[in-house]
Formats: structure tokens, sequence, C-alpha cells
């Protein structure tokens, strides 16, 4: 069955479970973002990569990751088949039909690296039972840094568009908004008043329960998730997601926020991928460009240091949970670890440990009692429950970043 440009596979055998997999160095390119979550669960486009791949299959996706984050992101149960793919890969027709023929204990590698393996066993190795090798003829996108998420943004939000929309009807606007071009798709229960909305160059798709106040401006291809607000006035520029349960206000422009997060007032964001539950203070404004329009560096955790990015723009990585205070000023190809709580009045350093407190003043570790009562604190206002097992997740990661913080 073909849906606009993409292959749904109906073809597998009962009882075939499909897995993301992580468990690899390049994993650590991905950091601080996967402290928190595995490499399958990294948001590009609307959807994230399990998203993605479980539209496709339509079937659950489990992983194989790291160890701690297993009881949060289970790995597969025992099955009669798997088929295995490498958690950084995007889906796409060529790809998906490889897949779907994949041979019994085969491996699937383009150039030396393998992309996916379908087996009998229960094992993260790609290469301990298979017995084939298949070289895959075509292309293929995939994440290798982080800032990949928002330079692959665009074409992803496009083609997630594509599929998702397929057999579903948009709902109506209000007839106070103005829609330029054809390529907007609105979800349920939808509230838009007064804003407008340029689909000419790219999509625009707005998810369930979403809010655009009066005033808003939103150019397209951009992402809008579910339960997100966007308060009066903001501008949304192209290529820019924003991910379920976030409210946002400002300028935004090719930047990522994967869910549940805030910059709820006037400023900058752009070029930056922003996690979960995070709070971005009143005014607060990124640069993504140097002085000398020259290549910008960012901390590569992998390499416990600066790594070239081969681009002019780069703006921020926030890990989760980070918070910054109103009016910070966030310089060109920053790092934020999760958990960081920064208030500062001058420009924030281009690399903040995980669990630090950064002020005028000083910095100092970020005491595990206290970030976990302010989780409670930010539960009970919210008035949500607080899950274990991410707090579980969230004691793990204090632990590993401990000799980062020593070292700064």
């Amino acid at each position: 069955m073909h849906l606009s440009g993409f292959f749904i596979v109906f073809l597998f055998r009962p009882m075939l479970e499909i897995v993301l997999h992580d468990r690899a160095a390049w994993r650590k390119h991905f950091l601080p973002l996967v402290f928190t979550r595995p490499v399958g669960e990294l948001r590009v486009g609307i959807l994230t990569f399990r998203e993605k791949w479980q539209l496709i299959f339509g079937s659950q996706i489990t992983f194989y990751t790291e160890q701690y984050l297993q009881s949060r992101f289970p790995s597969p149960p025992l099955s009669t088949q798997y088929l295995v793919i490498a958690a950084n890969i995007f889906p796409n027709k060529q790809l998906i039909e490889a897949l779907s023929t994949l041979p019994d204990e085969t491996v699937l590698e383009k150039n030396g690296h393998w992309l996916a393996y379908r087996t009998a066993h229960r094992s993260d190795d790609p290469y301990r039972y298979t017995i084939d090798r298949i070289q895959y003829g075509g292309d293929f996108d995939k994440l290798s840094t982080l800032t990949d998420i928002f330079i692959h943004n665009r074409l992803q939000i496009e083609l997630d568009y594509t599929l998702l929309i397929s057999g579903k009807e948009s709902s109506p606007l209000d007839r106070s908004n103005f829609v330029h071009g054809d390529q907007l798709f609105v979800g349920k229960h939808v509230e838009a008043l007064a804003s407008t909305f340029n689909t000419v160059n790219g999509p625009i798709f707005i998810d369930d329960h979403a809010v655009i106040e009066q005033g808003c401006h939103i150019k397209g291809p951009v992402a809008i998730g579910s339960g997100s607000r966007l308060k009066m006035g903001s501008k949304i520029y192209p290529n820019v997601t924003i991910g379920p349960g976030s409210t946002v206000s400002g300028e935004i422009n090719n930047t990522v926020i994967w869910g549940n997060s805030a910059k709820g007032h006037d400023g900058y964001l752009g070029c930056s991928v922003i996690g979960e539950c995070c709070n971005i203070g009143a005014g607060t404004n990124n640069s993504n460009l140097q002085n000398n329009w020259g290549e910008v560096s960012v901390y590569d955790y992998s390499l416990k240091g600066y790594r070239k990015t081969g681009q002019a723009k780069v703006g921020v990585v926030m890990g989760d949970y980070a918070m910054c205070g109103i009016n910070s000023a966030i310089s060109t190809g920053t790092i934020i670890g999760v958990g960081a709580q920064i208030a500062k009045s001058n420009i924030i350093p281009k690399f903040v440990a995980d669990f630090t407190w950064l002020t005028d003043f000083k910095q100092e570790e970020y005491r595990l009692d206290k970030f976990e009562s302010m989780l409670e604190s930010r539960a009970k206002v919210r008035k949500e429950a607080i899950d274990e097992r991410d707090v579980c997740i969230l004691r793990e990661v204090y632990t590993l970043t401990e000799e980062i913080r020593k070292n700064l």
C-alpha cells in the first residue's frame, strides 16, 4: 500500500518486533539531549523517530539503548523475529521497501555501516547471529550531530505532514484568520483567532487542542504540537517545531522544541534545539551567528571539548529541565546541560554543565535534593504526577555528569 510517497508495510510476519538501536559510539554526539531519552525519541519534524516508524509499521516500537533508560523505554520482549534499525536513520520509501524484503538473519549495510538487521535472536549485536550481508543501494538521511536536528527539520516537517494528513480532514479555522496557500492542516478543538498562516513555501501542521492567540504570524513549514500555546503576537518563522504542551512567544526561527517547555515571552530563539521541561526567561535572546561569520564550534561530550560544526549559524541546545532567567544573553553555539539553572546579567558561557547553578556571583553544583524539590514544586503547580522512572533517570544523569562538573 502506497501512502503519498511512503510505503506502509503490512508484509511483515506476525510477532515481528521493531527495535530502534542506539548502543553505539555515535550516541554520545547527541548529549545532553539523550542523557534522558534514547536517540529514537529525538524529535525532528513533527514526529520523533519512534513515532515515524510506529506509523509506518503500524506497531509498537522498543529500544536497545542505555541500560538506565530501559525502565522508561523498554527493550524488546521475547518474539519470533526482530527487525532492528539504527535509531538515527530517517525513513524514506526506498529504505522502507528494503526493510520489508530483508531476509532472515541478514544485515542491511551502506558504505561499511549497518543500517538494520533481521534476526530470530534477541541480540543488540548485528553480526552475532546474522549470516548474510546486503548492500543498500538507495539514499537515506540520518542524524550525525546535534545541529542536524534543526538542519533536517524542514524536510522532516514536510514528510511527516504528508504521512499524518493522509485520509484525514482538516478542521476549519475561525473566519478572523488569514490563510495564504493550501498546505494547512488543523486538528480537532484548535483555538485560533486573528492570525496569519502562510503555507506558500511549506506546510503548517496544527495538532489537536493547540491555542493560537490573536496577532500571531506563522510561516511554514511549521509544526505546532498538541496542546501547545502561541501567545499573542508570536512570530514563527520557517523550519520550526513546537512540541506538545509547550508555550511560546516572541520570535522563533529554525528551531525544534521537544515538548512541555516554555519560551513564553518576547525574545529571539533561532537555529536551536530545546529539550523537555525547559524554561526560557522573559527577554532572553540567543545569537546564532558570529561577528566574523566564521564556522561555529560547540561542546561535544564525546570529545570532552569543542567540535567544529561546519555551520555558520548555530544557536543553543538545552538539555531537559534546563532554565535561564530573564534577559539572558546566549552566545552563538551554546550547549546547556540537563537541569542547569542560569541567572546571569551578562553573556552565558558556551558550555554550562549538567546540574550546574550559575549566577553572576558563583558557579556551583545544583544539589540533587534541591533539584528534586524543584521537580515536586513544579509538578504541584502544574497539577501533574511525577513519574518515578523519570526521577531515577535524572539521578543517574546526575551521577554520570559529576566528573564534568568537577573539571570546570
